[in-house]
């Protein structure tokens, strides 16, 4: 499979997405920004209370410490809900035909959970990889080489 022109290109993790739309061609693709998302999030106890709550049982008397939630994986699910979203708005208006998303595993998770059947109909490849601090090369490189390895696989 190659990268075709106007493909879109989905970079992500919790922090940091990037669309990217392919303007060469499928013999030498050539990547452009179309968004860039960057949303630095932070510490856990900067975000709310870093203690997890408590539980007391009247009958017995005793005390559990329950799980806490954590604020920051809670930030990370509505950024990517966010990028999300905003794909599967792009997909209705008919922005692009087809998408490659490559995120890291957490994050693939959840864009899977939230993308829209229209947009996850549109996805060529679910690549998980965090390439968000590659290089545009490099990133170009990962993706002709996942779907390549699709094809042969």
């Amino acid at each position: 499979m190659k990268l075709k022109t106007g493909t879109w290109v989905l970079v992500a993790d919790g922090g940091r997405g990037i669309i990217f739309e392919n303007e060469g061609t499928a013999a030498a693709p050539k990547l452009k920004i179309v968004r860039d998302y960057d949303e630095p999030h932070a510490r856990n106890s900067d975000l709310g209370e870093d203690k997890p709550p408590r539980a007391f049982s009247p009958a017995d008397g005793r005390r559990a410490s329950l799980e806490g939630t954590d604020l920051h994986q809670v930030a990370e699910d509505r950024f990517i809900n966010r990028i999300a979203h905003d794909l599967s708005e792009a997909a209705a208006r008919n922005a692009f035909r087809e998408l490659v998303v490559a995120a890291s595993p957490n994050a693939l998770g959840t864009f899977r959970k939230a993308a829209r059947a229209e947009l996850s109909d549109r996805v060529v490849i679910w690549l998980d990889k965090d390439l968000t601090k590659h290089p545009v090369a490099g990133i170009t490189a990962a993706v002709i080489k996942a779907l390549e390895d699709s094809t042969s696989g």
